[in-house]
């Protein structure tokens, strides 16, 4: 009986002493580690031994131009991101470029993409990437977003994006120089008697549709709203007001996203535009 059991344990000590130095990765049975993750799986921070550097997201008081424009005051890129933690769906798929090693897995065995390859980043969980080497392979490796050159191509996105939304409230406040700076719309003959907008058999509203076209908010293009909301009687500055939401999509420093700006009604006036989430005024 002892001897059945020294046998089992040399067995046994053989056994893991194969699958802990000689098994190749993906083949493992007790030492695997870590195990492959399927094409879903979302990167594990764990796996890298040093972070993304941190970054000042305090933003610079706008600067008021010679004709008296106020460039709107816009998020910085760093502020956008949490400190690139978080980005949009529409970032994935994207092609990048590595400069560290990467390890792929995959079902029955590993490879390694080299530093200076190319590989296309398919989702992120707080700074890390999930990795393939072309978008349809089930390898799957992770590296951190500053291991790689999506931060430098986030940031020319985010340039171009904000230039444009600089231009776009520059026009819009041009536009209502031009007709005597009215800071809002006034259409009493579009709302009810309770002051409610009236609504169109699409949906939409003519006083909402007017502040649009006039230029008090410039984000919202009328191709691509996606549905009105209904009125909702709230109070807003101590006085009764409706709120009338839009979802639209709209165009972010990675590409279009889908949005909510709500309309601020009273006596038959458009007074702003905010998004409900953040109460920030919307462009």
């Amino acid at each position: 009986m002892k001897a059945l059991f020294i046998t089992i344990l040399i067995f046994v000590s053989a056994f893991l002493i194969y699958d802990r130095f000689v098994a190749p990765a993906g083949q493992r049975v007790v030492f695997e580690n870590p195990p492959y993750k399927p094409q879903n799986s979302p990167p594990a921070r764990t796996v890298y031994s040093t972070p993304a550097p941190h970054i000042e997201t305090n933003s610079p008081a706008p600067v008021v131009q010679g004709d008296g424009f106020v460039p709107p005051q816009i998020e910085s890129l760093e502020s956008l991101t949490k400190n690139w933690t978080v980005f949009p769906p529409t970032a994935f798929p994207r092609q990048i470029k590595l400069s560290k090693p990467v390890q792929l897995r995959m079902p029955g065995g590993s490879s390694t993409l080299p530093a200076g390859s190319t590989a296309y980043a398919l989702a992120a969980q707080a700074n890390v990437l999930l990795v393939a080497p072309t978008e349809t392979s089930q390898a799957r490796g992770q590296i951190f977003v500053h291991d790689t050159d999506m931060p430098t191509q986030v940031r020319e996105s985010y340039e171009r994006w904000k230039r444009g939304r600089i231009e776009i409230a520059q026009a819009a406040w041009k536009k209502q120089q031009a007709a005597g700076g009215s800071a809002s719309v006034s259409m009493p003959n579009a709302v009810d008697a309770a002051g409610r907008p009236k609504r169109n058999a699409d949906g939409s509203y003519d006083l909402l549709l007017a502040s649009m076209k006039s230029g008090q908010v410039t984000d919202i293009k009328l191709n691509k709203i996606q549905r009105w909301g209904t009125p909702q009687a709230t109070t807003i500055d101590n006085q009764p007001t409706w709120a009338v939401s839009v979802f639209y999509e709209t165009m972010a420093f990675c590409g279009p996203i889908d949005a909510e700006a709500q309309a601020h009604v009273r006596n038959g006036k458009v007074l702003r535009w905010i998004y409900p989430g953040s109460g920030e005024p919307v462009p």
